[in-house]
């Protein structure tokens, strides 16, 4: 089923993890950084995120500066904190998600990928501005995205922003929040023609988020 995205209305969540390239490295630390990277993500799509953890660490001691790695490993933290039940241990997997996704970004600025689990870090943990800038610099480096390793793609991001507006209080269009600056906007990319309904329906704001519910299946 794909996973769409409500703040904290809804979660933020991933299923189902879709595969990415073969790793060549025989583990520890052996090989390349971007060959143990690969093995990395191997591991992470096959749910062993131990292992998964283990080699992008030792991928992080042959390059310190690895921006796959750290996106592995926030990735792979985001993943565990969804799974945890406990409140202050959740956050402060979040923290480490979060800290690893800025070092992938800050490695390799278009790391579309990273900035792509970054915002939908930033909408769990309420920064909605946080998360609108970091979905705008994934749509605009990549418009059709597609996730290699998570059921994820360029919907999704525009969902982020659909959120990430509305709670900023920009539903419409406006003078002040012209498109794309808008919730409205971003649904109407996953779901073409709901502006136009919304506006003849004399529609509220509250419908929006009805509506992205609508189109996560929830």
């Amino acid at each position: 089923m794909k996973i769409r995205h409500i703040g904290l209305l809804l979660g933020f969540c991933f299923f189902g993890a879709i595969g990415c390239g073969g790793g060549t490295a025989t583990g520890g630390s052996a090989g390349s950084a971007e060959n143990l990277s690969f093995e990395g993500w191997d591991d992470y799509v096959t749910g062993d995120y131990e292992k998964s953890e283990e080699v992008f660490l030792d991928a992080l001691s042959l390059d310190p500066q690895s921006t796959e790695a750290f996106n592995g490993l926030g990735w792979l933290k985001f993943q565990q904190a969804g799974q945890e039940g406990n409140v202050e241990r959740r956050e402060a997997i979040l923290a480490t998600s979060r800290e690893n996704f800025l070092k992938a970004t800050a490695s390799e600025p278009t790391n579309v990928d990273a900035w792509v689990g970054l915002s939908g870090l930033e909408l769990q943990l309420g920064n909605w501005t946080d998360a609108r800038d970091a979905a705008n610099r994934a749509i605009t480096l990549d418009p059709s995205y597609f996730s290699t390793h998570d059921n994820i793609d360029f919907q999704d991001i525009h969902l982020i922003l659909a959120q990430a507006y509305f709670f900023l209080g920009a539903f419409v269009h406006t003078d002040d929040t012209a498109d794309p600056n808008n919730s409205l906007h971003h649904v109407d990319v996953v779901a073409p023609g709901y502006k136009k309904f919304y506006h003849a329906s004399g529609l509220a704001p509250a419908d929006l988020i009805t509506k992205i519910g609508e189109i996560q299946g929830l």
